[in-house]
């Protein structure tokens, strides 16, 4: 499948999201400003706008 890869998660602000690696494991939960910084700087491939905002990000892409 071919995946498309956007800018990193920190250029949302004060939303609340959930990241899911590799389409399985949700690897945070909560407010995009209060992210760790490894999770901040994840480029992500897709998103789900629901309450919260799901971000789905691929290992492949962030190495």
């Amino acid at each position: 499948m071919d995946r498309k890869i956007y800018g990193p998660i920190a250029l949302a602000r004060h939303l609340d999201i959930i990241v899911i690696l590799d389409e399985n494991k949700t690897i945070y939960e909560g407010n995009v400003d209060d992210a760790p910084e490894e999770v901040r700087k994840l480029k992500y491939s897709k998103v789900e706008m629901e309450k919260p905002i799901k971000y789905y990000v691929y290992s492949e892409f962030n190495k």
